[in-house]
């Protein structure tokens, strides 16, 4: 029951919302006049008013220049819209550039570890025989079993 009378009550609003919206907007047209072919008409017009053909105008006009600014503002967004659009364009490029060197200088640390990571690797030797008092050199193989 409650909610009838809600929906009732809101339907009554809702309805004189829309009403008195529509009234706002209807205006009086009863100095338009449908004329037939004749007097210095060549066509069937409507004949207004002075004063409300020049209101049209002045509504006309100032519509055309609302419409000029309105074309305007867009041409400066679509001039922002495009520079916007290279920058971007510019930030992809850095950015799939600085990738590429990013794994390049993966692949290349990963081939290093790969070799630093094997026990096997040449040496320099060097010493000083203090029983026979000379010194030695060489170059030889080296299999790494402690690393430190």
């Amino acid at each position: 029951m409650r909610k009838k009378k809600l929906l009732r009550a809101s339907a009554l609003i809702l309805t004189t919302i829309l009403l008195a919206a529509g009234t706002a907007c209807s205006d009086d047209t009863a100095a338009v006049e449908l004329r037939p072919t004749g007097y210095s008409l060549t066509e069937p017009s409507y004949v207004v008013p002075v004063r409300d053909g020049r209101d049209t105008v002045e509504l006309i006009e100032t519509q055309a220049v609302e419409l000029t600014a309105l074309r305007e503002y867009l041409a400066a967004q679509n001039a922002s819209l495009e520079q916007i659009t290279k920058e971007f364009s510019v930030l992809e490029a850095a950015v799939a550039e600085e990738r590429a060197a990013w794994t390049a200088e993966a692949e290349k640390l990963s081939k290093q570890n790969r070799r630093l990571s094997s026990p096997w690797s040449v040496g320099f030797f060097g010493g000083y025989d203090p029983f026979r008092d000379e010194a030695v050199c060489g170059v030889g193989v080296v299999y790494s079993v402690i690393r430190f």
